[in-house]
């Protein structure tokens, strides 16, 4: 899921980009209003984080601009504000804001928020598989890693899937041939080595999670 953070706070900002992207959402992050207009009406989001104070254009403005715009129209909106009076509220609300969380506010509350903001606007989560920074969305097929998309070919795929939905487990050869090849395959033990490397160095770094155990097969684990 892709989210535009609008917040000019640059510590503020850093702090909820970097836990929105541990939980496997893909951040756009603008410091001023103008930007936020600009990434409105170029960009498709699932949800926009706005700051009300912001320098040039304020966040009710934008949000008004948000429910003008065919694009975004339909998004949720979570406004983030140092204000916390009724008829500021009232008037976010009227403008199209979806929720208001008040600062300063831990990121415990916020991720609450935007889970809870995104069940309503019929967004479920359960298509994505998570390890260590792998994230794999079943619906897309796609595959992040540290947020960063790769690219894998098919067999790459089922062959990453079928270690993520088992993680901690160990698997031969003969039964990772069975599993992603089928029963009636004519493959060798050594076409797994071979995919199993391909798929370690499109990991990078997270590739070591791959194991090999020598004589066993292969696992996906932590240890």
């Amino acid at each position: 899921m892709v989210v535009l953070l609008v917040e000019d706070d640059e510590d503020l900002g850093e702090l909820v980009k970097y836990n929105l992207e541990k939980n496997q959402f893909k951040v756009d992050w603008v410091l001023d209003g103008k930007e936020a207009l600009e990434k409105i009406k170029t960009n498709r989001y699932n949800l926009i984080i706005l700051d009300l104070m912001l320098p040039g254009i304020s966040g009710l403005d934008i949000c008004k601009e948000i429910r003008e715009n065919p694009t975004n129209k339909d998004v949720p909106v979570i406004v983030l504000t140092a204000l916390s009076d009724e008829d500021t509220k009232v008037k976010g609300f009227s403008m199209g804001a979806d929720d208001y969380v008040t600062k300063p506010f831990s990121m415990k509350e916020l991720l609450a928020r935007i889970e809870a903001v995104l069940r309503r606007a019929g967004y479920v989560r359960r298509d994505i598989v998570e390890f260590e920074g792998i994230v794999y969305d079943k619906k897309s097929k796609s595959v992040t890693v540290d947020g960063n998309p790769i690219y894998l070919t098919k067999t790459e795929l089922q062959l990453l899937e079928f270690f993520l939905e088992h993680p901690e487990q160990l698997f031969s050869r003969e039964e990772l041939l069975e599993k992603i090849w089928g029963h009636d395959h004519n493959e060798t033990t050594r076409t797994v080595d071979v995919y199993i490397s391909r798929l370690r160095k499109k990991l990078g770094d997270k590739g070591k999670y791959l194991k090999t155990l020598p004589r066993l097969g292969y696992k996906l684990t932590r240890e």
